[in-house]
């Protein structure tokens, strides 16, 4: 639910230069940049798994892939499991509602904790938390127990365990590969996740209408253990870990510096205003897609699943195109035409009855967001200092996830009152407005502009020796803060 820090130069784009925000063109050994066809199509392919050359990241792919699976079976069955037991869209909204509360208060503190602890032992407690949450849940569906109460408090508990493994998971990436492969690993993360997410509800949707939803919640707890193992198998030497301070300040002042560094950086705020605008309005696709297929296409539990299947086919379109193109894309044009291609089809899908064509449209849907999505997570995360990367990315996951209790109630009060089409069109008519909001200050006013590229400081393994900086000098990431916060 997505890191950019790049590589060597920038590229004149076709875009005025107070408006460029691009990531540099790999030039190759050459220097010049042009090779011959069969050149640059090795290199394009080398570039696109350029993250896979690191065991450590192989390992937290391979294992992230079936446990993903499950998490979407997960994602697709809880909604239908409250419909089953006669939930209101109201109340499967609150279910969703619940599920990202806490990210609203948790997400700052995980990412004061990313930056503070051990993040792979974290990653393997949350991991198990979450474990046992999907099996508490197959239980009670399989003996017959469940009532909706009960998932309630089983949302609100996933929403703890997520509010702390979301930010951790996000400063990661960072620590698996060298900076120049980070791009490549973030894209090639959400190709996983959503490979996953065209798998994962295509089974969901034929085991729902098989045996039903206590198959698909065993089936996630089971796949954790994947993931599990891909964490205790790694190589604690080979993490690419920040330098840490002897002593760290008070967890106010941490949460201070995150949020000052992100309000003083356009490219951080500006991403992040889009973010909850799009995701608190125009995302809320697990309180309406259900509802739609059920009451509006008549598809029933398989054309369901394949539904979120199709749009994760999209998604994942979206995320393999950024992984191959490497750093050439300029991101502005991604974010605000990603937006724009979001919001019209979202508004298309709304207006439509049909559910061959419902199909096409999630497609295009799941690319759009994909593109503008993960190009924000470039613009964020772009030139951060490690020492801040888990707070900056813990507003990430805030605004993201944070802006779900909103838009969960807001989405099944519309549905409720209006029908779910209502629901898609109102919702992707508000996104629309904070997407010209942005469009307004990026390219009318241009108040994005990079920042330097050069390193933030030297990245040192686990069990390295000092930082690269004498001792009582700054170090260039302190210099940069310093910069930002004024």
């Amino acid at each position: 639910m997505f890191a950019a820090l790049l590589r060597r130069q920038l590229l004149a784009a076709a875009l005025p230069p107070r408006l460029r925000l691009l990531t540099p063109v790999d030039h190759g050994a050459g220097g010049a940049g042009r090779t011959s066809g069969t050149g640059r199509g090795r290199r394009g392919l080398r570039r696109g798994v350029a993250a896979l050359r690191h065991r450590n990241y192989r390992l937290y792919m391979f294992g992230q892939i079936l446990s993903l699976v499950g998490t979407w079976m997960q994602s697709v069955s809880e909604p239908w499991l409250v419909l089953q037991l006669g939930g209101s869209p109201l109340q499967l909204g609150l279910v969703l509602a619940l599920e990202f509360a806490p990210s609203t208060l948790l997400a700052p503190l995980g990412g004061v904790l990313a930056d503070r602890i051990d993040k792979r032992r974290a990653l393997v407690a949350t991991q198990v938390a979450a474990a046992v949450q999907a099996l508490v849940l197959f239980g009670l569906t399989a003996s017959g127990l469940i009532q909706i109460w009960h998932i309630y408090l089983l949302a609100l508990s996933l929403g703890v365990i997520n509010a702390v493994n979301m930010p951790i998971r996000q400063a990661f990436a960072a620590e698996l590969v060298p900076r120049e492969d980070l791009i490549n690993a973030i894209a090639l993360n959400s190709a996983t996740f959503n490979a996953a997410r065209v798998i994962g509800p295509a089974i969901a949707g034929v085991t729902l209408a098989l045996w039903g939803t206590a198959v698909n919640f065993g089936i996630n707890a089971v796949s954790y253990g994947t993931v599990l193992v891909a964490l205790i198998a790694m190589d604690p030497i080979g993490l690419y870990r920040a330098h840490r301070p002897d002593h760290f300040p008070s967890v106010r002042q941490s949460l201070g510096e995150g949020v000052s560094y992100a309000l003083r950086t356009p490219s951080v705020l500006w991403p992040l205003v889009l973010l909850f605008g799009m995701s608190t309005f125009g995302m809320n696709f697990q309180t309406l897609l259900p509802l739609f297929a059920r009451n509006t296409l008549d598809i029933g539990a398989h054309g369901y699943g394949l539904l979120y299947a199709a749009m994760g086919a999209g998604s994942l379109i979206g995320s393999l195109s950024l992984a191959f193109s490497g750093s050439r894309r300029p991101l502005i044009p991604l974010i605000i035409g990603g937006g724009v291609f979001f919001v019209a089809f979202e508004v298309l899908l709304g207006l439509n009855r049909a559910p061959l064509l419902a199909y096409g449209l999630v497609v295009i849907i799941g690319l759009s967001s994909m593109l503008m999505i993960n190009t924000i997570n470039v613009a964020v995360q772009y030139g951060v200092p490690d020492e801040l990367r888990g707070r900056v990315m813990s507003l990430y996951v805030l605004v993201f996830a944070g802006s779900g209790p909103i838009g969960g109630l807001f989405a099944g009060a519309m549905a409720q009152a209006f029908g779910a089409p209502t629901g898609f069109i109102v919702g992707a008519a508000i996104a629309a407005l904070f997407l010209a909001l942005v469009a307004w200050q990026v390219i009318v006013r241009g108040v994005v502009t990079l920042p330097a590229l050069q390193p933030s400081r030297p990245r040192v393994e686990a069990g390295a020796g000092s930082s690269a900086a004498p001792a009582g000098e700054p170090t260039a990431a302190q210099e940069q803060v310093r910069a930002r916060l004024g």
